[in-house]
């Protein structure tokens, strides 16, 4: 390609690549949908697809689309462009209005309760309007359509109101996220389907109003809780329970039936409080008298104050839910604080720094992790699976773990991950000083390239070449590098032309493989050095054993310090090294339900990275964090009992590649592998993840408006307690009969606030029951809105005690201020 020309970029968040046109530079010419896109880039404004509009996102893919279209048929012209990203956008946006349907659905219900409460208290007025008006000779039609018309005026004018106030809000939100507002208007309310919406709501309101206006006194009441619990049975039997779209309905229908079921309970409860307190002081028998005398308005007022506060105690579970959710997505990412990876050149973590300046430079628990694949026969054919070795003790350290994520609690599965004994057999150790490592050999059948591998205190394993026997005897010797050195193993290969030779065989006959062997006589083995080592010191080796492509060839003498094996060039490395503990001890694994199924009596054979290992099934498990939710299985064992089995057929095989830190100092971490030579490593934090899923747009959408209606919910119920004792629904003849009797003025008063707060009492204990009831449902409710990033860890329910709590407190002190106030502004009755 003569030329690659950038147009925009997709946000990395939402895993875009930049729009590229690529191709011969003479095709532009020909392109005409080339300043489109152009303008489409600089039109956008902000670079986040997530706070864009699903109708801008729909305008962006539409323009790409055009392009790609008009691109010229001889292919002069290529586009690449974040199509993947667009769509998952849009989804994320089309599932907006889904999830405000949950603030929508609650407001309705608690605007309902304040309209019938609102009804109720107009009702003795319109009952002498129509005896005036049957009194002048008007029919009960006449009388039917004046009802209906006062209340649709009524309704009409607070539908009006409400949608200037809606437009207003809109646009105002739109310009604080530096949106459009006129275009964010014409694509979301002011639609052609705006108007229909509008009369449905009116008519609704307007039936509503007209019923409590017109119906005989609590038939209304029968009629919507009947409504309410029909309506609520039929959401549950059609997947409500099961978290599906209409789960929605479930909050806002359970508090309109609670509300109904709790005025019905209502008169009846304090016409019992006061029998019961006929025997009890004046002060608590007298509002209580006043209350079971009327008791429509004051249990009507405790509905009310029902539903919104239990509207209110939802929204709060679903912030916890949300939340918990949230964290726990995060956690299943990075289980820790923070999961260093290698760098794009497979530069691990421990290669660039020791481990013990991970821990000084985190302050906390550093984690060596090795991440790789098992395969394993699985029905006549190979399955590869992740396999991650971590420290069983780690293990109780990982955030965002179930109870049901394992066949046994975490504490116990990581028990059984724990090695019972030593897991590596160290070899002999080098004298502190040696300069040469030397060793005797010599072949038969062909020569071998004898290699040492030697291992450092910090797990570092060094490949250090001795040389190439042959038939003929022979010293073959190295240079050893400083510091205090662990002989593991000694390496054996094919030289490098008879590897290349027996390779082409191999490739071109059909048969079985044809492979190169030789037999391979070592020994002894010592090191040389200053003084006291100047005359060598002997290494023994005749006890170890042969591993992969080598094997025992013979029966060395006791004390003789020399090994014979056979190397047989077949692809496969061939080691001599110490008996291990994984030459006779299979390694402890957790899998998954699937994995474990294939293993015959707990064993599973299993090929990690090309090596041989047995491993047995200690536990299965459903998921495990940093594994995508799609894998085809899982494989979890110990870090270090891993990395030994590993090294048993590869020295340096099971180093690990990988960090997860509990850090106790994040910014000093963060700082470091933002400078040389940690900033190639790749990097991830909890807390990051965990900003980004909480700063999604619909999340935050949802959250904002569900605790804004709760709020506004609240307001309205105080103020319906108000209009219920305070207003035209009161009793004053019980208030004149009060002053006959020779209650003064302060006592009238306190009589009032006694009234006044004993409704609020019960209605704010009756809405904490139904939060509590509706804590339940806050789990459908997230579940239903996709607000959760594909491949979560599954939800759980959490209950926000403390700031149900709070939310309650601060609920009776503004009921409380505004009872005062209302008490200490109402006249004296004459």
């Amino acid at each position: 390609l003569a030329s690659a020309v950038p147009l925009g970029f997709a946000p990395a968040a939402g895993g875009g690549a930049p729009v590229v046109l690529s191709g011969d530079p003479a095709g532009l010419d020909r392109l005409p949908a080339l300043s489109g896109v152009y303008r489409t880039q600089s039109w956008l404004g902000v670079p986040d697809l997530s706070r864009l509009h699903s109708w801008q996102l729909a305008a962006f893919s539409a323009r790409l689309q055009r392009m790609q279209a008009a691109l010229p048929a001889d292919g002069g012209l290529t586009l690449s462009a974040p199509f993947a990203a667009l769509d998952g956008a849009r989804a994320q946006a089309d599932r907006a209005p889904r999830g405000l349907l949950i603030a929508g659905g609650g407001a309705l219900a608690a605007l309902a309760g304040f309209l019938v409460l609102s009804g109720y208290a107009l009702r003795r007025e319109r009952a002498a309007d129509r005896r005036r008006l049957a009194a002048a000779g008007a029919t009960t039609t006449q009388g039917l359509v004046f009802g209906l018309t006062e209340a649709g005026l009524l309704t009409a004018v607070g539908l009006l109101a409400g949608a200037g106030l809606g437009l207003a809000a809109t646009a105002g939100l739109a310009a604080h996220a530096g949106l459009p507002p006129g275009a964010v208007l014409t694509h979301s309310l002011l639609t052609s389907s705006a108007a229909p919406a509008l009369a449905l709501g009116w008519l609704l309101a307007t039936t509503l109003l007209a019923l409590v206006l017109l119906a005989p006194a609590g038939r209304i009441a029968d009629v919507l809780a009947v409504a309410g619990t029909a309506a609520l049975a039929l959401t549950l039997t059609r997947g409500g329970a099961t978290g599906g779209p209409v789960a929605l309905l479930l909050a806002p229908l359970a508090c309109l039936t609670a509300g109904v079921l709790v005025y019905r309970s209502a008169a009846v409860l304090l016409s019992a409080a006061e029998r019961l307190s006929r025997r009890g002081p004046a002060r608590l028998r007298l509002p209580l008298v006043s209350l079971a005398r009327a008791p429509g308005g004051p249990a009507l007022a405790i509905a009310c104050l029902t539903i919104s506060i239990g509207l209110g105690g939802f929204a709060l579970a679903y912030r916890a839910t949300l939340q918990r959710g949230e964290a726990d997505a995060a956690a299943d990412r990075v289980p820790l604080d923070a999961v260093i990876g290698p760098s794009t050149a497979f530069m691990t973590p421990l290669a660039l720094a020791p481990e013990r300046r991970w821990r000084a430079l985190a302050h906390g628990t550093v984690l060596a992790v090795r991440r790789t694949e098992a395969s394993y026969a699985r029905g006549g054919a190979a399955t590869t699976v992740p396999a991650v070795g971590v420290p069983w003790a780690g293990l109780l350290a990982m955030h965002g773990w179930r109870a049901g994520d394992g066949s046994a609690p975490l504490a116990e599965l990581a028990r059984r991950l724990a090695p019972r004994g030593p897991v590596r057999t160290p070899g002999p150790r080098l004298p502190w000083g040696a300069r040469r490592l030397l060793v005797t050999a010599r072949t038969q059948g062909g020569g071998a390239v004898i290699t040492a591998d030697l291992r450092r205190p910090d797990g570092r394993v060094t490949a250090l070449t001795l040389g190439t026997a042959t038939p003929r005897p022979g010293v073959l010797r190295a240079r050893l590098p400083p510091g205090r050195l662990e002989l593991e193993a000694l390496a054996l290969s094919a030289p490098t032309g008879l590897a290349t030779t027996n390779g082409h065989q191999n490739a071109e006959d059909a048969t079985a493989a044809t492979q190169a062997a030789a037999v391979v006589t070592l020994g002894p083995l010592r090191t040389t050095g200053p003084a006291p080592i100047a005359d060598g010191r002997r290494l023994t080796i005749s006890g170890w054993r042969a591993a992969g492509a080598a094997q025992a060839a013979g029966t060395a003498r006791a004390g003789s310090g020399r090994l014979e094996v056979r190397i047989a060039d077949s692809g496969q490395p061939g080691v001599v090294r110490p008996a291990q503990p994984s030459d006779t001890t299979a390694v402890a694994v957790l899998a998954d339900p699937g994995t474990a199924a294939a293993a015959a009596a707990g064993r599973l054979s299993l090929s990690v990275d090309g090596l041989p290992v047995t491993a047995r099934v200690v536990g299965t498990i459903r998921r495990f964090p940093t594994l995508a939710a799609g894998s085809a299985g899982v494989l979890v064992a110990d870090e270090r009992t891993l990395a030994a089995a590993l090294d048993a057929s590869l020295p340096g095989a099971g180093r690990p590649d990988e960090l997860w830190i509990a850090a106790a100092r994040l910014g000093a971490l963060q700082a470091a592998l933002r400078r040389p030579p940690l900033d190639v490593l790749s990097a991830s934090f909890r807390s990051t993840v965990q900003a980004q899923l909480r700063g999604g747009a619909v999340a935050r959408a949802v959250m904002g408006t569900l605790l804004a209606t709760g709020a506004a919910g609240i307001l309205l119920a105080i103020l319906g307690v108000l209009v219920a004792l305070l207003g035209p629904m009161r009793d004053p003849n019980a208030e004149r009969e009060l002053a006959v009797v020779g209650l003064g003025p302060r006592a009238l008063r306190a009589e009032l606030r006694a009234r006044l707060l004993t409704t609020g009492v019960a209605g704010l204990f009756a809405g904490a029951g139904l939060a509590l009831a509706l804590t339940r449902l806050a789990l459908m409710a997230v579940h239903s809105t996709g607000t959760l990033a594909p491949g979560a860890p599954r939800l759980i329910s959490a209950v926000p005690w403390s700031e149900l709590g709070l939310g309650a407190l601060v609920t009776l002190i503004g009921l409380t201020a505004a009872i005062v106030a209302g008490a200490r502004t109402r006249p004296h009755p004459r």
